[in-house]
């Protein structure tokens, strides 16, 4: 696993929204908009059991997690590029773990999109490589 430099930690940990890539069974790419925590190991994204993106992981684990921030002074810009290898949760004691930080970081989180186990996995994405700009 990849330790992360302390100010792209940082980074990952005060932003609230991503874009999560993976590989769709023809090759292209499935990119979408997700919450995440960051407990600065790992990477957690609950998501329905049966999501496109939850398919494509059990048929290939490689993932890519794109955190930026925008602003209209282009010199300000930042982002930061996770690509790692994800692990479906689909309950336990690390399910638990990672649904706490994801309700924590997230309030309305449990009252509007509650994980729960048998409906609902988390994703967790190990960091293989960051690049970053502007961090």
């Amino acid at each position: 696993m990849l330790e992360l430099k302390r100010k792209y930690a940082s980074f990952l940990k005060k932003q609230r929204v991503g874009r999560l890539g993976t590989i769709s069974e023809d090759g292209t790419i499935h990119l979408v908009p997700i919450c995440y925590a960051f407990d600065g190991k790992a990477i957690y994204i609950g998501t329905e059991a049966n999501s496109k993106k939850v398919k494509n992981l059990k048929k290939n684990p490689s993932a890519t997690l794109l955190v930026d921030v925008y602003y209209e002074n282009w010199n300000r810009l930042k982002s930061l590029m996770v690509q790692g290898t994800a692990e479906i949760c689909e309950g336990g004691e690390e399910f638990a773990y990672a649904r706490r930080l994801l309700y924590r970081k997230y309030k309305q989180y449990e009252r509007m999109a509650p994980i729960e186990e048998g409906e609902s996995v988390i994703i967790k994405l190990i960091p293989k490589k960051v690049i970053a700009s502007n961090i």
